[in-house]
């Protein structure tokens, strides 16, 4: 059992469960704040300059209770949370795949400073499952070519700034096939474009990308 689980079970044993969303006792997340975590889909298109439109699938709307939701796995390595957001990428993969073929589940990697303190690549873990379920490899050729910055405090602009250019495929290896990208939440965009550019530029397509939640207001279809 790694050191990260073994921190789950400790911190599960010393604090009773409570809804990770309001912190009422009982289940981990209860029937009222479960309105705001209830899986459906949400579709979009996102594009910036001139590079290529890329669509993406959500299940969560972005609220208060899915930031808590996010927060609790990232941050707090709260297991019922991590499930939450594993079942809510899952669910919109298995909607992808009604539509495409998917021969690879790609993550999106998380800067170094987050991995340091946080003791894993969260969105790595989070596709375990889904590799899992769907018996779909998962590749993580992507890296940081350079230094960001958290992009929750920037707005539009300096996101798209902060992400320019800061993605590079690490393998040499050429991987043929379909790729679907992984995240957690999509706000502007932005992550999921340079992602999708450094693995095209690489010779991998993207036929698109799944996040747990998105944000408005970008434009959805249901």
């Amino acid at each position: 059992m790694s050191q990260v689980n073994l921190f789950k079970d400790f911190n599960e044993l010393l604090f009773p469960n409570r809804c990770i969303a309001c912190g009422v006792l009982g289940i981990a997340i209860c029937s009222t704040c479960r309105i705001g975590w209830n899986p459906h889909i949400f579709t979009t298109k996102i594009s910036h300059e001139k590079k290529p439109p890329l669509k993406v699938t959500s299940s969560i709307i972005y609220s208060t209770i899915a930031q808590k939701v996010i927060l609790a796995a990232k941050e707090s390595h709260i297991r019922k949370a991590d499930e939450l957001v594993s079942g809510a990428i899952v669910h919109a993969i298995s909607h992808t795949l009604k539509e495409e073929w998917i021969d690879y589940l790609i993550p999106i990697p998380s800067r170094s400073s987050a991995v340091r303190k946080r003791g894993r690549q969260f969105i790595e873990e989070m596709v375990e499952e889904s590799a899992n379920r769907f018996s779909i490899p998962v590749i993580t050729p992507l890296s940081h070519s350079r230094s960001v910055r958290d992009q929750s405090g920037l707005h539009h602009t300096q996101r798209w700034n902060n992400l320019d250019g800061a993605f590079v495929v690490k393998e040499s290896q050429q991987f043929l096939g379909k790729a679907l990208l992984v995240d957690d939440l999509v706000t502007t965009g932005a992550t999921l474009i340079e992602a999708a550019r450094a693995l095209n530029h690489a010779g991998i397509e993207v036929i698109g990308a799944v996040t747990a939640a998105i944000a408005q207001p970008l434009r959805l279809s249901r």
